[in-house]
């Protein structure tokens, strides 16, 4: 005579147990495997945010290019737009906040490629001194070089400004600017900037 109240025999305890083992893996990796592409696609995302905000602040900063010539640290003459084809720097318009609100405030700005990061230079001291009075702000990581063109009119594009030789008034500027930035892990990034008019 058996019992109504049978349990489980020790076979079919071993079977569940290896069973819910097996089921609870496999949830396991599904779920570190959605984790990790999570994780990753943030990373992507977070990158392609950084590189989009360093490509607008170089495009805002040529926008707002101002034909204005300025000092230098010990009294020498800077023209309003100075470039090479590896580093740029010039006049520009910025918004600056203070305790009357957001105005409008020029500054010397430059770019330039160290240590595998693209840096950004400001000067609110327009006619400077030998006191140091530039913020640099580190722009974008795992840059490889940054390649500048300037472009002087129909076809005819340089790779300094100004050129060597035909421009003698330092306020006249490239009627445009092409910057190429090459990264280490997205490729080249180009962009064709007209600057505002000016005396030519």
């Amino acid at each position: 005579m058996t019992s109504k109240h049978a349990g489980f025999t020790l076979l079919e305890l071993i079977v569940a147990v290896a069973v819910f083992a097996v089921v609870s893996v496999m949830a396991y990796s599904g779920l570190d495997l959605m984790l990790r592409s999570r994780a990753q696609l943030e990373t992507i995302a977070e990158r392609q945010r950084e590189i989009e905000l360093a490509v607008l602040r170089v495009e805002r900063d040529l926008r707002q290019a101002l034909a204005r010539p300025v000092r230098g640290a010990y009294g020498e003459d800077l023209r309003a737009f100075v470039g090479s084809e590896a580093a740029a720097q010039w006049t520009t318009l910025d918004l600056a906040a203070s305790t009357d609100g957001v105005h409008a405030q020029p500054e010397r700005v430059s770019y330039a490629v160290l240590d595998h990061a693209l840096w950004r230079s400001s000067d609110q001291v327009l006619d400077s001194s030998p006191r140091e009075t530039a913020d640099r702000r580190r722009l974008l990581e795992d840059v490889v070089r940054i390649r500048w063109r300037f472009v002087s009119g129909p076809r005819q594009s340089l790779d300094q400004w100004p050129p060597r030789t035909g421009i003698t008034a330092p306020e006249l500027m490239p009627r445009a600017v092409e910057f190429r930035i090459e990264l280490a892990d997205v490729g080249e990034i180009s962009r064709l900037i007209e600057l505002p008019e000016s005396a030519r």
